[in-house]
């Protein structure tokens, strides 16, 4: 099994994946309007960005004004895009990438009402950003086994 798994996540496949995911960080944060809600925010944190009460939350909503808050659900969009287009293999974590802009946009839809589901909100990054951490010990470890297997082949062919 790990034979399989280690076929699937080093080599070319890895490479392409790392560029996939280069790639959409760079449309998401460069070319969506990330960095006109952060301009807006001076720099705070966005909620995806953070665990995020619900008080926490409506205050962003609230000091993004009207436009803002269209342009933060816009944003919502272009995540949702780049969690589904670039990250299909990794269930766990883009179930909780795909509900966290869920929330979020049903938020936005609310406000100025407090929308319930708003409350899941910390509980959902909160897995997101375990599942994301856990994703990559395991690309670390699944790596190292791979590099601990190519140099225990080498030593054992050397005379």
């Amino acid at each position: 099994m790990i034979d399989l798994i280690l076929k699937a996540a080093t080599g070319a496949r890895a490479v392409v994946a790392a560029a996939a995911l280069g790639l959409g960080g760079t449309l998401l944060f460069r070319l969506s309007p990330y960095e006109a809600i952060k301009s807006q925010l001076d720099g705070a944190s966005l909620p995806e960005e953070t665990i995020t009460s619900p008080d926490r939350f409506a205050a962003i909503l609230e000091a993004l004004g009207v436009a803002g808050r269209a342009t933060y659900l816009q944003f919502q969009v272009w995540d949702l895009m780049q969690t589904i287009l670039l990250r299909p293999a990794d269930a766990p974590l883009v179930a909780a990438d795909l509900l966290e802009n869920l929330i979020i946009a049903m938020g936005i839809g609310a406000y100025p009402e407090p929308a319930s589901v708003v409350k899941a909100l910390p509980l959902v990054t909160a897995v997101k950003f375990g599942g994301a951490m856990a994703t990559m010990v395991t690309v670390v470890l699944l790596a190292l086994m791979w590099l601990r297997d190519r140099v225990s082949g080498v030593l054992r062919r050397a005379p």
